[in-house]
């Protein structure tokens, strides 16, 4: 019987701790978006999500960590390798159409956070570089495999994989920064942004293109 109630306990345990973090990340994204980075304090986060500042620490060493975890979040950046695995059974166009359609729109909802917090990440070398290694080069190694998996399988022509997974991370992150910026066109058209860059991506490097 003590065997049973543990193996219950433990999964909602997990689910508790998952569901405190994911208020967390909700109240940190909001006091970011109100204040800033350098504005808002752990206490403040604290206050939102209705915890102990102790309580944050268990979780999130700093206010930097705190990002990482929305963009990381925002990304679906622990379920990406299951879904670039599933990827691979599909046409690669629609699964890069359907990937940066879900991404994107979680973006449109996080913009004013996005706004108030990625120019301290460009601007500051220590949280540029931590952004880098956290968060970019995590995703880096997982879109270049799955590159070099549809070359393998000849559903897209012999490619550069690292230089590609770049020049797709550098188009995703400037068309954010053009959105941040305010231009009126992404923001108008901004859903039809994925199958546009999936299209351009793919006619290019389809199976018997031209190279």
């Amino acid at each position: 019987m003590a065997d049973g109630a543990a193996s219950v306990e433990l999964p909602r345990r997990e689910r508790l701790k998952q569901e405190r973090e994911e208020r967390i990340l909700d109240a940190a994204a909001a006091v970011f978006a109100e204040k800033g980075y350098h504005g808002a304090t752990i206490h403040d986060i604290a206050i939102q999500a209705d915890v102990a500042d102790g309580t944050i620490y268990n979780y999130f060493e700093s206010k930097f960590d705190l990002i990482v975890g929305i963009l990381t979040r925002i990304a679906e950046l622990e379920r990406l390798p299951d879904e670039l695995m599933d990827g691979l059974r599909g046409d690669p166009r629609a699964f890069f159409a359907a990937a940066f359609r879900d991404r994107m729109e979680r973006i449109a909802h996080g913009q004013e956070m996005l706004t108030a917090v990625l120019p301290q990440v460009f601007v500051n070398d220590h949280l540029r570089g931590r952004f880098y290694r956290q968060y970019v080069s995590r995703i880096s190694p997982l879109l270049e495999g799955y590159i070099q998996a549809q070359v393998d399988l000849g559903n897209v022509r012999p490619v550069d994989a690292p230089l590609l997974t770049r020049v797709v991370q550098a188009s995703f992150i400037g068309m954010l920064v053009m959105r941040i910026l305010g231009d009126e066109v992404l923001a108008r058209r901004w859903d039809e942004v994925p199958d546009m860059l999936a299209g351009v991506l793919f006619d290019g490097v389809a199976a018997g293109a031209e190279g």
